[in-house]
């Protein structure tokens, strides 16, 4: 006998195990990764006045598919007026056209991800802003897993050329949980603890 050979062996069918214990694992639990961002899935729009709890006026839902040019346009969300939105895969343009906004504790736009295709939304912030209401104030533009809010409440565009705001939003990835994490870690020391058991003696 070679109890190096065969030790070599165990060591080599121990990691295997480990390798499909923890692929079998994270398989079961549905571990994926949808799609990054924005970029050809569906978001959803609508928007709302003087608050988002219980509005008195709505507008919307419309529903787009996030490519080339801009989704949503001036005018698709009358009596709303003035903001066109263009998506990127992290990105959301708005050009205003404007000149000002009621007052209220909400008065702007929400965008979802309709269908769940979307990777978590993890943050927002604001790339650039000519108009410096939001970078002024960031509140503005609040998020959850699956909405952006931007609000335009009591703001006047009347005397800025081109108003531009650039968002940049980030998505997430899914993590395991930390049952998940237990469960990989005693697979793997079981069968570390087999090895050890079965490892020849010289």
């Amino acid at each position: 006998m070679f109890p190096e050979r065969e030790d070599s062996a165990m060591r080599k069918a121990m990691r295997s195990g480990i390798a499909a214990v923890t692929v079998l694992a994270v398989s079961a639990l549905g571990y994926t990764t949808a799609h990054a961002g924005y970029l050809g899935n569906t978001v959803e729009a609508r928007a709302f006045f003087p608050d988002l709890t219980a509005p008195t006026v709505t507008a919307g839902p419309i529903n787009r598919v996030v490519g080339a040019g801009f989704e949503f346009l001036d005018g698709e969300f009358l009596p709303f007026f003035g903001p066109s939105f263009d998506f990127g895969d992290t990105t959301i343009t708005i050009i205003h056209a404007a000149t000002s906004h009621s007052t209220g504790t909400f008065n702007g736009y929400q965008f979802f991800d309709v269908f769940s295709t979307i990777d978590p939304i993890v943050g927002v912030s604001i790339l650039s802003d000519n108009t410096g209401f939001f970078s002024g104030d960031p509140s503005r533009v609040f998020f959850d897993s699956d909405h952006v809010w931007i609000n335009f409440e009591s703001l006047s565009f009347g005397d800025i050329p081109g108003p531009q705001v650039v968002l940049e939003v980030r998505f997430g990835q899914a993590v395991p949980e930390p049952a998940t994490l237990t469960l990989l870690g005693l697979g793997g020391l079981g069968l570390l603890g087999y090895g050890w058991r079965r490892r020849p003696t010289r």
